[in-house]
């Protein structure tokens, strides 16, 4: 994570109301403060204060982004930080009129790279092929990483649903990144296994299918739908067998950690399993007692 150095007060001259709130108490920068005050307050009595609602920038940033700009570039431009950035696009409290300046001055490109870059499309595609790689154990931040683009981003695209739209360059890069990985084990390049079961957990709550259930021209079909009742029964077949490879090893004495290293489990997985299998009873998950 990149990280940015406040600018320090000797940046600043004497009497400049930013060194004085950086630590300077001396006369000027008193005097400067002071007087900085007064024209705030002045301006706002006035009804030309400081504060403005996000409404135009926010908009102005969609231009930006229909024009073809990556959301990193639109910050770096305008010299604003990811989180500044999605809250003016969630339309949320006021904003300075400086930011509102920065992001405003920021020009619309006149072509957004490559021809057809730019047009929208059905999103259908995208976001099966996406949530295929996280069903696969490719957390988001990881996929948005890869793509070069912010994770809130990638995340709005892979939670709006099937009905959105999407560009065709975005289109394109999830497609190629989805040929590169939908055969790859992420733990085998260097993903965490806690982050990558976290995926496939969140992944098979919501129901969506994996790379094994589809085949490449079924994405962007909006009719084609991967046999979830088939999922939920291969994924139960699945569970059975690994609670019989637990049950088999524990036998044996060895403790939960090595169960779990050895089958490539997660330890709160192995732990229930073993608390079933000595207890003799199901244990009851929060959400099936709730439905119960």
């Amino acid at each position: 994570m990149s990280t940015t150095t406040a600018t320090p007060a000797d940046a600043f001259e004497h009497g400049d109301p930013k060194r004085y709130r950086r630590g300077c108490r001396c006369q000027k920068c008193r005097a400067g403060a002071n007087a900085d005050n007064i024209r705030r307050r002045y301006l706002r009595q006035t009804g030309r204060g400081t504060k403005r609602t996000p409404d135009r920038a926010a908009d102005h940033i969609l231009r930006l982004r229909n024009a073809g700009l990556n959301d990193k570039t639109i910050q770096q431009s305008a010299g604003i930080c990811p989180d500044v950035m999605y809250r003016i696009l969630r339309r949320e409290g006021t904003i300075h009129v400086r930011t509102e300046t920065r992001i405003t001055s920021v020009p619309v490109p006149a072509t957004g790279g490559p021809s057809g870059s730019r047009a929208y499309i059905p999103g259908c595609g995208t976001v099966r092929r996406l949530r295929a790689l996280v069903a696969a154990g490719w957390y988001a931040a990881e996929l948005a990483r890869r793509l070069g683009k912010q994770k809130e981003n990638l995340k709005q695209i892979i939670h709006r649903g099937e009905d959105g739209q999407v560009t065709q360059r975005v289109a394109d890069d999830v497609r190629a990144l989805y040929a590169q990985l939908h055969n790859q084990k992420p733990e085998d390049h260097g993903v965490p296994r806690r982050y990558a079961e976290r995926a496939r957990q969140m992944a098979a709550a919501r129901g969506w299918a994996g790379p094994g259930y589809w085949d490449d021209e079924e994405f962007d079909d909006p009719d084609f739908q991967p046999a979830i009742d088939d999922l939920a029964v291969k994924r139960n077949d699945r569970a059975a067998v690994r609670r019989a490879e637990v049950e088999h090893l524990e036998q044996f004495g060895l403790s939960e950690h090595e169960i779990a290293d050895r089958l490539g489990m997660a330890y709160s997985t192995v732990r229930n399993i073993v608390l079933e299998i000595r207890s003799g009873q199901k244990r009851v998950r929060p959400r099936e007692r709730a439905v119960a």
